[in-house]
């Protein structure tokens, strides 16, 4: 990553600027899904290090503008800087990641770079259906999720098994559920992120989606207070006394049935792929 940076720029201040954002990543997990997919689909050789890279360089460029827009995860270093040069880092970093794909050395890279093209669109729809915040039902809202995160998910595992030379439809299907595991579990922790506007902005997530519903009156407690401007401590005292109301109106339990119903048929899928055994445990020990 850090060489794609150094290599393609000549601006000093955005290379240090982009190489600070990439130093602060704490783990590679989509370059990890692209080199798993690559290796069990028999890939050999050095060019999965460029696509690696050029994938974990898109992710990355996601995710700043994810933030920004949603103007939320302040504690990001991208976020404590003028809105313009972080847009400017962002749209480097997907362009980038889009040079890198057309210089691989491989007969596959139209294949690759006509995927990366595809989830990345996917995933924007997926991001605007999510800002519009007009989802009204837990269909259309799970619909929003996969598309927003397994789109990317997918784009990482299948491009991996693409410079193998193989293609294979239960990938996608696989990563489309894990997308949305994923998802759950991240509207799960944001539920407790001072630093996530979600609840103060009224987001059509599944949680709220829930909370509408009212069953129960710690259910309604809990959509009065998201309807309040009043942070935590002031609306239930404690945060403890906040989790025990979350635990209480069933937020919790309904969003680990979606996710792991989503991970279970996820499983399913990676056990029915034309692999050896050793090779879908490899798949499944990683991505589950």
């Amino acid at each position: 990553m850090n060489h794609l940076i150094v290599s393609k720029l000549t601006n000093s201040g955005l290379k240090e600027l982009l190489l600070s954002f990439i130093a602060h990543k704490k783990a590679l997990n989509f370059a990890q899904l692209t080199w798993i997919h690559y290796q069990a689909f028999g890939g050999k050789g050095e060019q999965i290090y460029r696509l690696a890279a050029a994938v974990e360089l898109l992710i990355l460029s996601f995710d700043i503008l994810d933030d920004l827009e949603d103007q939320d995860n302040t504690e990001e270093p991208w976020m404590q800087l003028d809105y313009s040069l972080s847009l400017n880092a962002a749209t480097t970093l997907y362009t980038l990641s889009q040079s890198a794909i057309l210089t691989l050395h491989s007969s596959h890279k139209v294949e690759i770079y006509q995927s990366f093209l595809k989830y990345s669109l996917l995933a924007m729809e997926g991001q605007h259906d999510d800002l519009e915040n007009n989802i009204t039902s837990e269909e259309h809202c799970l619909q929003t999720m996969k598309l927003k995160s397994g789109s990317l998910i997918a784009l990482a595992s299948v491009c991996g098994m693409q410079l193998a030379g193989k293609y294979d439809t239960k990938v996608e299907e696989y990563s489309y559920e894990i997308g949305l595991a994923a998802q759950t579990e991240n509207d799960f922790r944001d539920l407790f992120n001072p630093h996530k506007k979600d609840s103060s902005s009224k987001k059509q997530s599944l949680a709220y989606l829930y909370l509408q519903k009212k069953y129960n009156n710690h259910s309604n407690d809990l959509f009065l207070f998201y309807n309040s401007k009043q942070d935590i401590q002031q609306f239930f005292g404690s945060l403890e006394s906040y989790k025990q109301k979350l635990l209480n109106a069933g937020i919790l339990q309904y969003l680990n049935v979606i996710k792991q119903v989503a991970i279970n048929r996820a499983a399913r899928i990676i056990d029915s792929l034309n692999l050896d055994q050793d090779q879908i445990d490899r798949i499944k020990s990683t991505i589950l």
